[in-house]
């Protein structure tokens, strides 16, 4: 039989403890953010930890990893549920802080902020999301305002 193992990788811990939260990687770096903080409020922050660091961490089982910081990126326009990779890019869809939203915002590592690039057909909070490739999304259901959920999908291309 296969054996499995969990390892503690305190050497990675995030700056601050978050839930439902979103998580990418791109560009060699690893990004995470948005979802609900400690206190149960909404966080806008993010922050980024190079993919190397994961890795060295990984490899040692972090026996002998120091620790490392995350970066602090801008923080979101507003609290998000999904991240993802498009374009290189992480991609904020939908809200979480009870509010439904279409808006879709990207991040651009070059200029360090956010950039409104249009709307999804259906505001909402928590959608499922998943990248198709670097320029198409397939987003699915997600909780309306009015505490309902929706059995939408939709295709989303950003070319």
């Amino acid at each position: 039989t296969e054996s499995k193992q969990w390892y503690s990788l305190r050497s990675l811990q995030l700056p601050e403890p978050i839930y439902s939260c979103g998580m990418t990687i791109s560009s060699g770096y690893v990004y995470i953010g948005g979802g609900m903080n400690a206190t149960e409020e909404p966080t806008m922050s993010y922050w980024k930890l190079p993919w190397s660091a994961i890795q060295q961490s990984v490899q040692s089982r972090d026996s002998t990893s120091s620790p490392v910081t995350w970066e602090k990126i801008a923080d979101s326009p507003f609290n998000g549920s999904s991240l993802l990779l498009n374009s290189k890019l992480p991609v904020l869809f939908g809200g979480l802080d009870g509010k439904a939203r279409s808006d879709i915002f990207v991040y651009d590592p070059t200029q360090k902020r956010w950039t409104a690039v249009g709307n999804i057909n259906t505001e909402c909070t928590y959608p499922c999301v998943i990248p198709i490739n670097s320029y198409t999304v397939f987003v699915c259901g997600g909780s309306m305002d009015n505490n309902s959920c929706t059995n939408k999908t939709e295709l989303l291309v950003m070319c």
